[in-house]
């Protein structure tokens, strides 16, 4: 379903018990349709957004046992979203894993300590799916890629 917000919540009645939940923030429709598919089939309910200013909403919503960032989107970007949980949710950190394709320059301009992982763009997608999982059960920082 997609609500008027830009958001997509996806639930099928037929699939398994879902016991995670996950935000995906990315301007690329076939990237959320890829990530609600992979995240879907392992357990998760996957609400997406396409910018943070709509992804902020969201979070102000509901609660989320992964959030996946792109940083470069338009409008609100993954940079602004992540400064302003920074100041105003910081608890919500550890459960960012960054998706990106920024230069490593630019990746060192951030402070990706504070949040569960990084993966690179172009990713191998069992190693997303993976990371997910484990930031959803709470397990400890995945390494950055």
């Amino acid at each position: 379903m997609v609500s008027g917000l830009g958001v997509r919540t996806v639930s099928r009645s037929d699939s398994p018990a879902r016991k995670w939940s996950a935000l995906v923030v990315d301007d690329d429709a076939g990237l959320q349709g890829l990530f609600v598919t992979l995240l879907g089939r392992d357990g998760f309910t996957v609400d997406c957004a396409s910018d943070g200013r709509i992804a902020y909403e969201c979070l102000k919503r509901n609660s989320y046992s992964v959030i996946l960032l792109d940083l470069m989107m338009p409008e609100v970007n993954g940079f602004e979203l992540l400064h302003r949980l920074e100041r105003e949710s910081p608890s919500l950190l550890p459960r960012i894993i960054v998706m990106t394709g920024v230069s490593q320059r630019v990746i060192e301009t951030l402070d990706i300590s504070r949040v569960f992982g990084l993966i690179r763009k172009p990713f191998d997608i069992d190693d997303l799916v993976r990371s997910a999982r484990a930031c959803a059960e709470g397990s400890t920082k995945s390494a950055t890629a």
